[in-house]
């Protein structure tokens, strides 16, 4: 990080560590900092739901105050390394599972003393916040919520473009020839934000099933399975036709996935959008802005058909982690133990729309036809780890630039392939 960038960074956090509640704490007080980038909105989803926790768990909690502080996502990860470097911040931190809790595991307090088998049993996500990928290894972070990726269809858009559509498949060709008739109807196919280089990324883990399995994926992760293989350099290959075909609004190469890719879908400017399960731009929201009757949801267009095509992938979700130079980590971890209690699962799922990591939740709850069907393939299994999920943050950064690379036609499949693999880091 270079100075300029790195003290706007550290003035950055200085600025947002004086956003914390309103109440100053009470002497004898202990102080508990969290971070994470949902309080940025208090005023509504995930934002809200935090904040209506915060109060509940002074409420149980008195000698205890919660400063809760909003952080940029954009710059989440440059800003927490600059505090972890001080060693100070906040004993709290939200981190998305998988990589970011490993890469940054230094910096985080070890759960074993904390994490007890019955409350190991409830959560779900424990290998991608435990060392080694291994769901009995050392945790480092609790998982709060279950992360995956569909794709989702406005059906009133499609009609309107003369595509009727009612599925939870469909085939590649079937896909393009949508696309077409959308951008006819003066419609873009796909709503994408490739400015900062992570919507590409989320196509290729939608992809992966097709052509590679669990252990291929693994391989991959570990450096085993090379990113110049015909089975990863079909998915390059797929994501250039996209934008050869067009499928793409204009303009997507400068335009960010958060929020504005999503905005031009809600706005009805495009059929289809590559989203979340939980959180945002997922079926709850959706279904607010166009109506339940009118969201659709599906997997990954099909291009190879297998016995892993129907699936989707979760991870990344958010986990909360205490800090290695908290004053006070037990009181941290009963803070996060408390976020991540059944009640506040249910409110998760009925309040914020999200699907919470504590599988102790009333499947009853779920109203919304998308989100029911959603739930149905969580609890079939339709689901697998994401291709990038285990990738080390470096290589995930190079990932990013080569598709940029390669959506701007800056490189062909084959150079961003190889800029990739070498950028792999191999004993």
């Amino acid at each position: 990080m270079n100075h300029s960038v790195k003290w706007l960074v550290v003035g950055a956090w200085a600025l947002l560590a004086g956003c914390g509640g309103d109440d100053a704490p009470k002497a004898g007080q202990t102080v508990l900092t969290v971070w994470d980038w949902h309080a940025a909105d208090p005023s509504k989803g995930a934002g809200l739901w935090l904040m209506n926790i915060d109060q509940a768990f002074e409420r149980l909690h008195p000698n205890i105050k919660i400063k809760h502080v909003a952080q940029s996502h954009n710059e989440y990860y440059q800003i927490f390394m600059t505090a972890a470097a001080a060693k100070s911040g906040p004993d709290v931190v939200m981190l998305h599972q998988g990589s970011r809790v490993l890469d940054l595991r230094s910096s985080l307090r070890p759960l074993t003393d904390f994490v007890t088998p019955e409350f190991r049993k409830k959560i779900v996500g424990w290998d991608v916040t435990s060392e080694n990928f291994d769901p009995a290894g050392t945790p480092y972070a609790v998982p709060i919520a279950v992360q995956g990726l569909l794709w989702y269809y406005n059906k009133k858009v499609l009609r309107e473009a003369g595509v009727t559509f009612d599925g939870t498949a469909m085939s590649w060709d079937e896909f393009l020839d949508t696309c077409a008739a959308l951008k006819k109807a003066g419609k873009a196919g796909l709503a994408v934000g490739e400015k900062e280089g992570d919507w590409a990324a989320w196509f290729l883990n939608s992809a992966a099933f097709q052509t590679l399995t669990a252990a291929e994926r693994d391989a991959l992760a570990r450096g085993e399975l090379r990113w110049t293989d015909p089975k990863v350099v079909a998915l390059f290959e797929r994501l250039k036709e996209l934008n050869d075909r067009g499928c793409f609004q204009d303009g997507f190469m400068s335009t960010s996935l958060w929020p504005d890719a999503r905005y031009v879908f809600l706005r009805g400017q495009a059929g289809f959008f590559l989203g979340l399960i939980s959180d945002v731009a997922h079926w709850k929201e959706f279904g607010k802005f166009f109506g339940p009757e009118n969201v659709g949801v599906m997997v990954c267009p099909t291009f190879q058909p297998g016995p892993d095509a129907d699936k989707f992938p979760i991870g990344g979700a958010f986990a909360y982690a205490v800090t290695a130079w908290s004053p006070s980590p037990k009181e941290a971890f009963d803070y996060i133990a408390f976020v991540a209690n059944e009640e506040n699962a249910k409110t998760f799922l009925t309040e914020v729309g999200s699907f919470p990591a504590n599988q102790n939740y009333d499947r009853s709850l779920l109203t919304d036809p998308t989100a029911r069907v959603i739930a149905a393939w969580l609890a079939s299994g339709r689901t697998g780890s994401q291709m990038t999920g285990k990738t080390p943050m470096a290589l995930g950064d190079v990932l990013n630039r080569e598709c940029q690379r390669l959506l701007s036609g800056q490189a062909t499949v084959a150079e961003a392939a190889a800029a990739i693999e070498k950028a792999v880091p191999r004993k």
